[in-house]
């Protein structure tokens, strides 16, 4: 092949490249912005029902929080929570005398949480923004972001932003939804068509994240797994457990790795499933 038909190959390439790429950043763009939405029309149901599973949450949610914490030998960590939401983690956080950043890309969310923390005037040190974690240029002790990664146009890129805000040595966690015939049954078709517990059309059973998935864009971002948790719900007690059965909910926590401090042993998949 001539040079001129070289090139004119190549600008070809980069042409379906830049096209493609176009089209997906569109497409993704589109989807968090209907994500967005869906949430807003939720909005007005935060804070309203303290049996609401998602608040109840909260009971296995900081536990695990505070064991990450004395895993990276932080006491009163700086935790950046992403897609806080209505502010039930952010704010009962910020009670535990946390140092508390929250972010979620929906005004409506927002404000809803900054108006339910006005009830604790100069008691909570919790800092709320409208923003998407791509936003926040700081690094914190922690960073969590829980029951969001389902909802997210490309796991992989929302994952590594999520880390790169993690300071080295710092804590990452995610809690989510399995990608399992049980998450279906119980979690979608049960929860939110039966039972009424979270709103239909809540989740999506193609966009639930496998542990294996998530775990491995953790550890790719340069991250220890350190737990991989099962979280079980009964709705006739309301009350969470953790245990060993990863089939629904489940939580990862992991530890942010030291360039200076790598070897081969960091990279081994000796997690804890608890």
């Amino acid at each position: 092949m001539s040079l001129v038909g070289t090139n004119a190959l190549c600008r070809r390439c980069f042409t379906f490249l830049r096209a493609s790429t176009t089209r997906t950043l569109a497409t993704q763009s589109s989807e968090h912005e209907k994500e967005v939405q869906k949430f807003d029309v939720l909005s007005s149901g935060w804070w309203k029902d303290d049996k609401d599973p998602l608040y109840l949450m909260n009971n296995v949610r900081i536990p695990l929080l505070k064991s990450l914490a004395r895993e990276i030998d932080v006491p009163s960590p700086e935790i950046l929570d992403v897609g806080c939401g209505g502010g039930y983690l952010a704010e009962e956080l910020a009670k535990q005398r946390f140092s508390v950043t929250a972010i979620d890309p929906s005004e409506d969310m927002i404000k809803i949480a900054t108006k339910h923390a006005q009830q604790f005037p100069g008691e909570l040190d919790l800092q709320y923004q409208c923003a998407t974690v791509a936003e926040v240029m700081e690094q914190f002790d922690i960073v969590v972001s829980s029951e969001v990664v389902e909802h997210v146009p490309c796991v992989a890129s929302f994952v590594s932003q999520c880390a790169d805000r993690v300071r080295p040595g710092g804590g990452l966690m995610f809690t989510t939804i399995n990608r399992t015939v049980q998450s279906w049954l119980f979690g979608i078709l049960l929860a939110e068509h039966v039972a009424g517990l979270v709103p239909p059309g809540t989740h999506e059973y193609h966009k639930l994240v496998p542990p294996h998935t998530l775990t491995g864009v953790i550890s790719d971002s340069g991250f220890d797994i350190v737990t991989v948790t099962g979280l079980g719900f009964n709705p006739l007690t309301r009350q969470w457990r953790t245990s060993s059965d990863l089939s629904i909910n489940y939580a990862v926590t992991a530890i942010k790795r030291n360039l200076n401090e790598c070897n081969e042993d960091d990279f081994d998949d000796n997690y804890e499933i608890r």
